[in-house]
């Protein structure tokens, strides 16, 4: 590894580290995130990630008022393998870090690979979940290869050329990601990856999106233990019949990385739930089209569950 990736590797972490706090809990040390004030949010955060993906994940949430605590999960960036292996141990991580934080109630997001570890959280603090929200969640058993094109990409050296890639060609770049993460037909992937390219909002958003998978080799025990957790709830599926807080689910039909039958068995199976499913969505539902009607149904439902004060409130 070149001394030019060492030096950027050094900054990279110490701007990571300057935008979180390590905090020791009753599980172990815990590193997050927070932004605005109660009432929050805690998020957690997809495959591979960290708390940097709390501001993309939470925009629409934080732009209505509400605060945001997004958790590096345990094998991410300062959080230690230790402090919560299962998804059941990573639920009770992020609630012993609401106790450091003396903060007693909040909604919870759940996002792509944060879905599992978040539907735990409601199951088994029903009295700190006001509500639940799923975005192209995980919530089945999940066992996706990983081939040696995306172990690539993952790589430090492959992240590297991804931006280089994104900021020199970022049609080329965004053709890439559409075709892997939706199941839509080459024209509609042109389409999608040409109307992100014209926007620079978008093009910011899925930057940032991408810098939170960097520097892997910080994140790379967190994203292992993550595929093995994954498999493991074919045999032992998540409690989501015990979940008593109203859910939201919103997940596109056309996502080609979590499989749309996975918003389906969560809207079964969990009591209280809405799944919202925009027809051909793909799985970056923050730069699909019709993106913001669809945080807009987000945080109506937040609103409904857990109201904001009054001074606190804006529109969205």
């Amino acid at each position: 590894m070149g001394v030019g990736y060492a030096k950027w590797r050094t900054r990279r972490i110490r701007a990571l580290n300057a935008a979180s706090r390590v905090v020791e809990t009753a599980c172990g040390q815990v590193e997050f995130s927070r932004e605005g004030a109660a009432p929050y949010v805690l998020q957690f955060h997809g495959t591979p990630g960290g708390h940097d993906g709390g501001a993309p994940m939470g925009a629409a949430f934080a732009a209505a008022g509400y605060g945001l605590i997004t958790p590096s999960r345990p094998g991410y960036l300062r959080t230690p393998i230790g402090s919560g292996r299962t998804m059941e141990e990573q639920a009770d991580a992020a609630a012993a870090l609401l106790d450091a934080l003396e903060v007693e109630r909040v909604a919870v997001h759940g996002v792509s690979g944060g879905g599992p570890a978040s539907a735990q959280f409601a199951a088994r603090h029903p009295d700190r979940a006001a509500a639940l929200l799923l975005t192209c969640a995980i919530s089945a058993g999940f066992a996706p290869e990983v081939p040696k094109l995306a172990k690539f990409v993952l790589s430090s050296t492959g992240m590297r050329l991804s931006g280089w890639l994104m900021r020199r060609f970022p049609r080329m770049a965004l053709r890439q990601m559409v075709g892997t993460e939706s199941t839509l037909s080459p024209a509609e992937c042109r389409r999608e990856a040409e109307r992100i390219a014209r926007s620079p909002e978008m093009r910011d958003w899925v930057a940032a999106l991408t810098a939170s998978s960097a520097p892997w080799e910080d994140r790379r025990v967190g994203f292992e233990n993550d595929m093995a957790q994954f498999r493991s709830i074919e045999a032992s599926p998540l409690p989501l019949e015990r979940i008593r807080c109203p859910a939201f689910i919103l997940h596109g039909t056309a996502d080609g990385d979590v499989p749309f039958s996975h918003a389906e068995q969560a809207h079964r199976r969990i009591p209280n739930a809405t799944l919202h499913a925009p027809e051909g969505a793909w799985h970056l539902l923050w730069v699909c089209e019709g993106a913001a009607a669809m945080a807009r149904a987000q945080v109506e439902f937040l609103r409904a569950h857990l109201p904001l004060a009054g001074a606190h409130s804006r529109l969205y």
